[in-house]
């Protein structure tokens, strides 16, 4: 079998899924410039869901590794391609990177949001409401708030960013974990994801970007109280508007 089994370790399946893919065209199992196995029969192989294996997809494309032609299989480019983007992952894999997955976080986010209020559909917003009411009915559960994330990322209706988001993401889950389970911080993170994605659902950008930041700003901050070893806070931020009339998203745009 030309492909590794992954083993599905949420939320880096994906991740995971990268490796092995990189790993076949390294060996020389796929020649370059030769044809991946169709979706459905690769997902199979590789013994994941096909969510994942597209996410996979989108970052080695956006790394110059693979290419599509049209509604034809997935074409692999060349070995060197592969080592390279295979140095990409590899600097994702080092312990200290924490700070610079934040900063990229912001950065993926921050693009991400505007694009979210102009493109999002009523299938998106829906998605949005999902993962603010899956986080109000466990506010333990980080995988909740990863997906609402993934959510507004996919409402930006550019893969790239996806999947790029969610390799961030990935990085970054154990930091998820350990906010989620500080009390007080589950309450206040389903508080400005309600008044983002009520942004987002009013198609204010401004608000959006605003609502984002409270967001992100209670993630970093929680992150450098955990670096200088004492106890968490929360940088002093103005509540914006949203956060006050978007508790509960606006039910004319739940589609």
């Amino acid at each position: 079998m030309p492909f590794e089994k992954v083993k599905q370790v949420a939320p880096k399946v994906s991740e995971l899924v990268m490796h092995s893919i990189l790993k076949a065209i390294d060996t020389g199992t796929i020649e370059p410039g030769g044809d991946l196995l169709p979706e459905r029969d690769l997902a199979v192989e590789l013994g994941v869901g096909r969510g994942s294996l597209r996410e996979c997809l989108a970052i080695l494309e956006f790394l110059g590794v693979i290419e599509s032609r049209g509604n034809r299989k997935v074409v692999v480019k060349t070995a060197e391609s592969a080592r390279k983007a295979l140095s990409v992952v590899r600097v994702a894999e080092q312990e200290d990177l924490g700070p610079a997955f934040l900063e990229f976080r912001r950065f993926l986010e921050s693009a991400i949001v505007p694009l979210a209020c102009e493109r999002g559909t009523a299938e998106d917003f829906r998605a949005l409401h999902a993962g603010v009411d899956a986080m109000a009915q466990d506010l333990t559960d980080a995988d909740a708030d990863r997906a609402f994330h993934a959510a507004l990322a996919r409402a930006s209706h550019n893969p790239l960013f996806a999947a790029l988001l969610d390799l961030a993401d990935a990085k970054l889950s154990d930091l998820r974990v350990r906010l989620f389970r500080t009390p007080g911080n589950p309450e206040k993170a389903l508080a400005a994801n309600r008044a983002l994605g009520g942004a987002v659902v009013a198609r204010d950008k401004r608000a959006a970007k605003r609502e984002l930041d409270g967001y992100l700003r209670l993630v970093e901050a929680f992150a450098l109280a955990e670096k200088a070893g004492g106890p968490w806070y929360e940088r002093k931020t103005r509540p914006g508007r949203l956060e006050r009339r978007h508790l509960h998203l606006c039910p004319r745009h739940r589609g």
